[in-house]
């Protein structure tokens, strides 16, 4: 590992890999691509029975890049043989696009320490040395970032971060907080291996005004996924429901209070699906960022941070105004406008990325399929 680059980005899953393919783009330009696992580390994480809710489907050919696709001319659909890919399918996708593209990323370096340095740049203390760079930019996601304490008592659930595979859970009956895609998602899993389940939901009901953005409703995938439960006769709904406390007893029960009076006891430990840190990774350098009143980032509109020069977020944390870009082919509108930049102050050429070319062509990799189950 070199001791400076012009650009070190820290993390290599959908954002951080993507960005990457961007910068490949930049001929002069120096970096490197820092991740504390695997490449795709957080998807590796997710539950084996969880999927994409976005869906996966190859028109490439057609103008219309991937949903799930890290560049316009890949598709996860072709290279994972499945329109709803699962965690570890999407991370091998992403292993195979970081070969292909040679991107020059460093596993199991875990970044410490991130110090602003007097002049321009940035130092990060990692648990492979230390590593100075000109930009920085901050791609570490949320999945592995749950927000384990969001009421008295949270310490006692199972988060549905922590969960490897819901066949491993063998009660008879559960209950899970949250009601959007993880809490959905949970119950609709557990259901699957013959559990029934008590969903409690902090909304009133499922209907949105916004239904047109998935950021802020029921995705279509889950809503199937939620009939189907509800039909089963083992999904049981609980709606408006504030939790605000949950103990165990010594008898090894678990009683889930609500704000209103209402409460539930049960024999398993409740399955927590309400989130994740607001702001997710950013919170390991939270003093760099400003903050508003709920917590969220505030960011230019290059996504730069406010108060500290030549730090940039990506990812699903970005917020612009009202605009959420927590889905992938949301966030990635954003990497050739960072690119783009990045190059102009440094007064590199950009002249690939205006053109947007891909060393694979305009139909992808003749040879994606290579090596898996196609």
């Amino acid at each position: 590992m070199n001791s400076s680059y012009d650009v070190i980005i820290v993390g290599a899953g959908a954002a951080g890999v993507g960005m990457a393919t961007k910068l490949q783009m930049i001929p002069e330009l120096s970096f490197v691509v820092l991740e504390a696992g695997e490449i795709g580390e957080s998807f590796r994480r997710w539950p084996k029975q969880t999927r994409f809710i976005t869906p996966s489907f190859h028109s490439n050919p057609f103008g219309l890049a991937d949903l799930n696709a890290i560049t316009e001319y890949s598709s996860p659909a072709i290279f994972c043989q499945s329109q709803h890919p699962t965690g570890k399918q999407y991370a091998d996708y992403l292993t195979f696009m970081a070969q292909g593209f040679e991107l020059p990323i460093i596993e199991d370096c875990q970044v410490t320490t991130v110090k602003r340095l007097n002049g321009q740049g940035f130092s990060l203390e990692t648990s492979q040395g230390q590593i100075q760079s000109r930009y920085l930019i901050w791609a570490t996601g949320e999945f592995q970032f749950p927000d384990v304490n969001p009421f008295m008592g949270a310490e006692y659930c199972i988060h549905y971060a922590t969960v490897s595979d819901w066949a491993d859970y063998e009660a008879e009956e559960f209950i899970v907080i949250g009601g959007y895609e993880s809490g959905v998602d949970a119950s609709v899993n557990l259901i699957k291996q013959g559990h029934v389940v008590r969903l409690l939901v902090k909304k009133d009901s499922w209907e949105a005004e916004n239904m047109y953005d998935p950021s802020l409703s029921l995705s279509p995938h889950t809503r199937d996924r939620l009939n189907e439960a509800l039909a089963s006769g083992k999904l049981l709904l609980e709606f408006g429901v504030h939790v605000d406390q949950v103990l165990q007893h010594t008898d090894q029960t678990f009683h889930v209070h609500a704000e209103d009076g209402r409460s539930w006891s049960i024999n398993h430990a409740p399955i927590l699906a309400t989130g994740f840190l607001s702001g997710g990774g950013a919170q390991q350098i939270a003093s760099l960022w400003a903050w508003d009143n709920d917590g969220h980032l505030l960011l230019t509109e290059a996504d730069e941070s406010t108060i500290t020069p030549g730090l940039f977020l990506i990812g699903p944390q970005v917020r612009q105004e009202d605009r959420l870009y927590c889905f992938i082919y949301k966030f990635r509108q954003r990497f050739t406008q960072m690119a783009k930049l990045i190059a102009l102050c440094l007064n590199y050429d950009d002249s690939q990325l205006h053109s947007e070319s891909d060393p694979w062509g305009p139909y992808g990799n003749s040879d994606c399929c290579e090596g898996c189950e196609c």
